[in-house]
């Protein structure tokens, strides 16, 4: 049965003493605190939700954006759309755990991670195909040669603050007006055959900017020469996110992008990454590991945040008006149901509330509870921490083996 908020409002004036609902401040307010109690205290079977990942999941690449209402970090199951096989299990992990040890683990993870009030998800999954690498971008001349064009100048290594093997390529931007473009160009690389990329693979690569506000947007070309390439412009980083100052991972899906000329996909062999800025001078900007990858098209299964809906069956957060849904079937609604009555009676005063009526739906709402998680376990995914990891002597890494605990 679908529950209506006037439904619950019917049902709350029915057991106040002939206390009409006009007499509870802000009874809208109050059955959102109630909402808010209720999926603190348990996971509803009836909010769980699958939902498709915005972007594929790529090896080696870690940070995705969630929907906006995921509880928490509640998340049940983490699976690939289609052929699922039994060793497509992913476990979550605490932050410190995934960060540590993503590039060396062998298991796949997933860590929900926040950041001044951002909530991602940081994905390692190992077993999904390897990119094929563009370029490094770790010397200026070991896969043909880097020239500075536009605004770029002082071509230069930078062995310290890099995102990727073991160095990037460092530059400076001149001061000019808005719209102000410095780029860095590649046209004598090894030729790299993507035919199995195109159309549907996407082009990593890391830049480090100093000022992000002064970014305006990156461009990356790649294809056959000057005359012929594809081009890709973001405006956002991988996460879709605002470029934050320092590195930046930026992917360019090859689907989207912008065909000039008659480029060869089984000999790209030229790259440019262009900087779109608003004119203020910067000093070393870097680039870093430029990489076409595969991805996989994953589903979130979760518990919501969202105990509300629409008549039109759009979920939310708060109660808009009496004819919004409450997600729940008959159980969890008389658990929601209670507690709604607890916080109504809170605000009366009458001899029928302080002495008899709270202790009666407080226990109700206990007894109702402890049946309710006995019945239905939540399904959600823990975190777990790494006990041990034992030094692997053969090349010097770690064993993907763990104690959990």
């Amino acid at each position: 049965m679908s529950y209506s908020v006037l439904q619950l409002k019917a049902d709350v004036e029915s057991v106040l003493h002939g206390t009409t609902l006009n007499q509870v401040t802000n009874i809208d307010g109050l059955i959102l605190r109630a909402a808010r109690k209720l999926i603190l205290d348990l996971d509803p079977q009836e909010m769980k939700r699958i939902s498709l990942m915005t972007n594929p999941i790529y090896n080696s690449v870690y940070d995705y954006a969630l929907p906006v209402d995921v509880k928490g970090q509640r998340i049940i199951d983490l699976r690939p759309q289609v052929n699922r096989a039994p060793d497509d299990v992913f476990k979550q992990s605490y932050s410190q755990d995934f960060d540590a040890t993503k590039i060396l683990d062998d298991e796949n993870s997933f860590n929900v991670n926040f950041n001044s009030g951002i909530k991602t998800i940081r994905i390692n999954a190992p077993f999904i195909k390897e990119g094929a690498l563009l370029n490094e971008c770790d010397d200026i001349t070991a896969n043909g040669t880097w020239t500075a064009g536009g605004t770029a100048s002082n071509l230069r290594m930078d062995n310290v603050n890099f995102a990727s093997g073991s160095g990037c390529i460092n530059f400076d931007l001149a001061a000019g007006g808005v719209g102000s473009i410095g780029w860095l160009e590649n046209s004598t690389m090894t030729p790299i055959d993507l035919t199995e990329y195109l159309g549907q693979g996407a082009l990593f690569n890391y830049i480090k900017f100093p000022a992000a506000s002064n970014l305006t947007s990156v461009t990356l070309r790649w294809g056959t020469d000057s005359s012929n390439y594809w081009t890709s412009t973001q405006t956002v980083t991988q996460q879709n996110t605002v470029f934050q100052n320092g590195w930046n991972l930026i992917d360019n899906n090859w689907l989207g992008a912008s065909k000039v000329g008659s480029p060869d996909e089984t000999a790209v062999k030229y790259l440019r990454v262009s900087f779109t800025y608003d004119g203020t001078a910067q000093t070393a900007v870097g680039i870093d590991n430029i990489v076409a990858r595969l991805g996989s098209m994953f589903e979130l299964v979760y518990y919501s945040k969202y105990l509300f809906s629409t008549a039109a069956g759009a979920w939310q957060e708060t109660v808009t008006d009496d004819s919004n849904l409450i997600n729940l079937d008959s159980e969890s609604f008389n658990l929601f149901f209670d507690l709604v009555v607890l916080y109504a009676l809170q605000q009366q005063q009458g001899i029928n509330a302080t002495r008899s009526d709270l202790q009666y739906f407080q226990k109700q709402y206990d007894d109702n509870l402890l049946r309710y998680k006995m019945l239905y376990k939540s399904e959600v995914s823990l975190p777990k921490s790494v006990y041990y990891k034992l030094p692997k002597p053969n090349y010097g890494r770690y064993v993907g083996r763990r104690n959990w605990y």
